[in-house]
């Protein structure tokens, strides 16, 4: 049986990790907005128990985010409420995608970090403007608007966070960071330069973000979430001590 309240502490924590440009909460559903910039930050949350009409809600949402330009996304957690709205969705000609994997690890002291290759250089930065932000986008680049909401996204986070990427000669490998809330620490923007992987950089890159996380900010758990199908990634993260605890997945209207 899944454990609502630690899906909930999780998708919470995701929230203020990973923040919105603006949301509505709306009986139970939160409704996030970001400029179009991932799904995550631009879809309807169903976090608690609502009441209200389930199909006015819907059509609010398709209201809310057409008004946008955005496309309405779901994203369907094993907290969506009313337990059959998937199917709901399904009968408005929402079509699921995209499903990932929400894995937790509930003791990361056993997570150690691995020394660095010669000539690999490491920066962990409270901020993601010293260098991180065109280390990240130098790995994955983003169109102009989404490199702004990207910009304001990272700038409006709340609890304690570290950006953190490796580099040879100034040349960006990987680069990830970590935002801690409540003892949780959660793993976002997770990515290795295609010619650099296979080296254990990711591995390292984690573990040093990991022993921050609990030396610096008390984290004793972590969390991370990744597509079902990156297999290459849900086996580093299971080597991490992750193991699944829920899935989640999106769903949409297909462009005409």
């Amino acid at each position: 049986m899944a454990d609502h309240h630690l899906i909930r502490t999780i998708e919470e924590a995701s929230f203020g990790a990973w923040p919105a440009l603006a949301q509505v909460l709306d009986d139970g559903w939160v409704l996030r907005f970001a400029d179009g910039h991932t799904k995550r930050a631009n879809s309807v949350n169903g976090v608690y128990p609502g009441y209200a009409d389930v199909e006015a809600k819907i059509a609010r949402a398709e209201d809310w985010f057409g008004a946008r330009g955005l496309p309405t996304i779901f994203r369907v957690t094993p907290l969506a409420e009313p337990a059959d709205l998937a199917d709901r969705l399904a009968a408005r000609g929402y079509e699921p995608f995209e499903t990932s994997r929400a894995l937790h690890n509930p003791d990361l002291s056993a997570i150690a970090p691995t020394g660095l290759e010669a000539g690999i250089a490491l920066r962990l930065d409270p901020t993601p403007g010293l260098g991180w932000l065109d280390a990240y986008l130098a790995l994955s680049p983003l169109d102009a608007r989404k490199t702004a909401a990207l910009t304001r996204m990272l700038d409006v986070i709340v609890p304690r966070a570290c950006f953190g990427w490796l580099h040879e000669g100034g040349r960006p490998l990987a680069a990830a960071f970590v935002v801690v809330q409540g003892g949780l620490m959660g793993t976002y923007d997770v990515v290795t330069a295609p010619e650099a992987r296979r080296r254990g950089l990711m591995r390292t890159l984690l573990g040093h973000l990991t022993r921050w996380a609990v030396a610096d900010a008390g984290a004793r758990s972590g969390a991370i979430f990744v597509v079902a199908t990156n297999s290459p990634a849900a086996a580093l993260y299971e080597r991490l001590g992750y193991r699944e605890l829920y899935r989640y997945h999106y769903r949409m209207v297909p462009p005409a």
